[in-house]
């Protein structure tokens, strides 16, 4: 008799075994959580970090074209209407999300300047904010106005 009430009862899973599968369950959970939260933190770093660079380009071509002038700036903020969200406004006032310095100097005799562009987001320094720097060489525009000058004696 003992045999047969063995044969007839099913077997289940003990509260031991259910507890161990959800605790592997949390666990696999937490960790899935922790790497999309540090995916979506890269993927914002790296949109911040491309769009410095297009701005920092941006400024570069516009100094290069003589729409901005070659001067030693710093900390302007970056305001176009091809960049809509450059700017946040918070209680009515405008405040600009990115800044720019720019710093010109004289390379020895060749006539040449180093033109350094710095482009960062305008927040504190705790939120690891995105930077881009640029340097080109151009040539000094004041030695070729006197060329020309020269030239037309």
């Amino acid at each position: 008799m003992n045999k047969r009430a063995d044969t007839k009862r099913t077997r289940g899973f003990t509260i031991l075994e259910i507890l161990l599968a959800m605790l592997l369950l949390a666990g696999t959970l937490a960790i899935l959580g922790n790497i999309a939260r540090d995916g979506v933190r890269n993927a914002l770093a790296a949109r911040d970090a491309t769009q410095a660079e297009l701005l920092c380009e941006s400024i570069l071509a516009q100094i290069r074209l003589g729409i901005i002038d070659l001067e030693s700036v710093s900390e302007e903020p970056v305001t176009s209407d091809l960049y809509p969200d450059t700017e946040a406004g918070e209680g009515g006032r405008s405040e600009s999300l990115w800044v720019y310095t720019v710093d010109v100097q004289t390379i020895d005799d060749y006539g040449l300047l180093e033109v350094a562009v710095l482009v960062r987001q305008n927040v504190a320094l705790a939120q690891r904010p995105a930077a881009c720097r640029l340097v080109r060489w151009l040539s000094d525009p004041a030695l070729e106005t006197e060329e020309e000058t020269e030239d037309e004696s």
